[in-house]
């Protein structure tokens, strides 16, 4: 049974959607610790993008392209699964374009590096650059928003809190990425420390979603979540 609530599906394919992200959103995490047996010789301290160079590069690269898909598939069932508003729509819309962004960097590779350590300067390896500083910021920017808007959801509010909580320590990632001097800390170890949490969050968001009850109308029209129809 499907319902129909402020032009929004939920039921079925909302519980469907949540489960292809369950096991789409991982996909480039779970395929670095693969790459740690398949490549043995390379670094802990190197950036995850420089598997895309080896023997298995393609494998990398399909990895970030469904690990992107993972991420619309995850805005697609919180669209269904959230009353509407404008905090929700900047959320989903910011998430959106995160997911669109780890796709294109499976799509366009890193270059290897120069012995000063000099990438980017190929186009393919600029398009991985600018992409790759997309999704950070955008998905970064899209776990602030939702941590807010869960707050606000009586039906995900118990989600606010590990979100914040996430939405700080990929702060603290993104700055240790971005602004501290280079080999400062390695790349690959910051990236590991930052990304494995958030694909955990991604995995438990999506198997809440498939959990969820089918929003309906309050008693007096307005969209309530989780609400039980008002008595006769």
């Amino acid at each position: 049974m499907t319902t129909q609530t402020g032009g929004i599906r939920s039921g079925p394919a909302t519980k469907l959607v949540g489960t292809i992200a369950m096991f789409m959103l991982p996909a480039q995490q779970v395929l670095v610790f693969v790459f740690l047996v398949i490549e043995p010789d390379r670094p802990l301290s190197d950036a995850d993008s420089l598997y895309a160079l080896g023997e298995f590069g393609w494998l990398w690269r399909a990895g970030a392209v469904v690990s992107g898909l993972g991420v619309l598939a995850l805005a697609l069932g919180l669209t269904a699964s959230l009353a509407p508003g404008k905090r929700v729509k900047a959320a989903i819309s910011t998430l959106v374009l995160g997911g669109l962004a780890l796709m294109a960097t499976g799509v366009f590779p890193t270059d290897p590096p120069l012995e000063d350590g000099t990438v980017g300067y190929t186009t393919a390896g600029v398009l991985h650059f600018v992409f790759g500083i997309l999704g950070l910021v955008t998905l970064l920017v899209a776990v602030f928003l939702l941590q807010g808007v869960f707050k606000r959801d009586r039906r995900w509010s118990y989600a606010s809190r590990p979100t914040r909580w996430l939405a700080w320590w990929l702060l603290a990632g993104v700055v240790l990425l971005l602004a501290l001097p280079e080999n400062t800390i390695p790349a690959g170890v910051v990236q590991r420390v930052v990304f494995i949490p958030e694909a955990i969050w991604g995995v438990w968001l999506a198997w809440r979603i498939r959990l969820a009850e089918p929003r309906r109308q309050g008693p007096i029209g307005r969209l309530e979540v989780g609400a039980r129809p008002p008595h006769p």
